[in-house]
């Protein structure tokens, strides 16, 4: 087992509240090394960084420093390639950097040392004063070049931190960069969840001494009270369409799921029923909401059509299912009792095969990647909650312990175009 430990959170602050921590790296990490083509810059030796950082966080290469190589080519004609066969080496990755006031060109290319030449060439084109995510992309291209799988690195995650019963709704890029803080409250806010595309979120608040329901621009930071209820209510979800929000709320005297309509704000309530109903998520085409219910006598996940209100179980084993969400049309991933331990699972819904994914314990709140194969939630280690993941195909997991107070309920974003 291979572990690294980096700093997400580099602001000159230092109150920072993520580090990661990979526990558990890939067993057979591609080994590259990444080199500034033709000429060094200090803003190609910037890129260079954050491309680094962004793949060995992922925890599937190895990326060696330049301490670490034979010889350092300029280009792809200058490869001595038996000093890389020595070293083992899988590629090499040239990044040439062209800026000018109003453009910033990434272009790259990637070199097989096995066959000694260039397989692959990319561009990327950004802004001068958003090289951070001009390099994610870079980095989800290579991603998305060596496994077949989109690179999540220029995406977002949201989650609730909470230290000394302050509670701050934070958002930040995935690798930690750009923190910020959207809401502060000394009330609980909880169930925070982005719009399909990524321009809105929406989250409970209880800074009023009850419970809302709010949507908030993310450009603009305007809010919009969508319901406020002395009732419980929790879990907003979008649909697909971002034309309506399924909720929980006791407002009719039990735990039910509802739908309200944004433009509107008309509701209407799809469950029916004494047992607890609880934690909806809908299905990617928008036509299924799952939800978890105690209505067989132990917490379950179900799966309804809000048109017709037909309902339908989806887990058979294990004592207790909840929290779910769809990874994709026929698959979702939520809480499951493995034993004594609350693990993160994921079910075929078709097949009926169930797999558990995590080791840790107490698990809750999955969320998962935009690329449908990263997932992170919340755990904990006695009292104190942080935040863990696990990459499905490669197995690789990791752990973003606060630096100060706890972290919960993570949200991740769609993918950010």
């Amino acid at each position: 087992m291979i572990r690294i430990l980096i700093l997400l959170f580099l602001n000159l602050s230092l109150f920072s509240d993520l580090v990661l921590e990979i526990t558990e790296s890939s067993n057979q990490p591609i080994k590259i090394a990444i080199l500034q083509k033709n000429e060094n810059s200090f803003e190609g030796q910037e890129i260079i960084n954050i491309i680094s950082n962004d793949l060995t966080r992922t925890g599937e290469f190895d990326v060696l420093s330049p301490d670490q190589l034979l010889s350092i080519p300029m280009n792809e004609s200058e490869v001595i390639q038996r000093d890389w066969l020595l070293l083992d080496v899988d590629s090499i990755i040239f990044v040439e950097t062209k800026q000018s006031e109003y453009a910033l060109d990434i272009n790259y290319s990637i070199f097989n040392v096995s066959y000694n030449e260039t397989e692959d060439k990319r561009r990327v084109l950004g802004l001068p004063d958003n090289i951070r995510q001009s390099s994610h992309y870079v980095s989800d291209g290579l991603y998305e070049f060596f496994f077949g799988i989109e690179g999540i690195s220029s995406t977002k995650l949201m989650y609730v931190a909470k230290n000394s019963n302050v509670y701050r709704l934070m958002i930040s890029d995935a690798d930690g960069f750009n923190e910020q803080v959207l809401l502060k409250s000394n009330k609980s806010i909880i169930s925070p969840t982005w719009s399909p595309d990524a321009e809105d979120i929406a989250y409970v608040s209880f800074e009023n001494n009850r419970a809302q329901v709010f949507t908030q621009n993310l450009a603009s930071g305007k809010r919009d009270l969508v319901l406020s209820s002395n009732f419980s209510v929790s879990s907003p979800a979008w649909s697909p369409d971002k034309k309506y929000l399924a909720f929980t709320s006791t407002m009719d005297g039990n735990s039910e799921i509802y739908v309200i309509e944004l433009k509107t704000k008309k509701m209407s309530r799809l469950t029916e029923n004494f047992a607890i109903d609880t934690e909806p998520a809908w299905s990617p085409d928008g036509k299924k909401i799952i939800f978890t219910s105690d209505r067989a006598g132990s917490p379950q996940i179900y799966e309804i059509d809000p048109r017709t209100r037909i309902k339908r179980r989806l887990t058979t084993e294990g004592s207790y299912n909840a929290r779910a969400s769809y990874l994709n049309k026929d698959e979702i991933v939520f809480v499951h009792r493995n034993n004594e331990s609350f693990n993160i699972a994921k079910l075929n819904i078709k097949t009926r095969d169930l797999e558990v994914l995590t080791t840790t314990q107490n698990d809750e709140s999955p969320c998962i990647a935009p690329n449908g194969n990263v997932i992170i939630y919340s755990t904990k280690d006695g009292n104190l909650s942080y935040l863990a993941g696990v990459n499905i195909s490669s197995k690789v997991k990791f752990r973003l312990p606060a630096l100060y107070g706890e972290l919960k309920e993570p949200a991740w974003s769609p993918f950010l175009r």
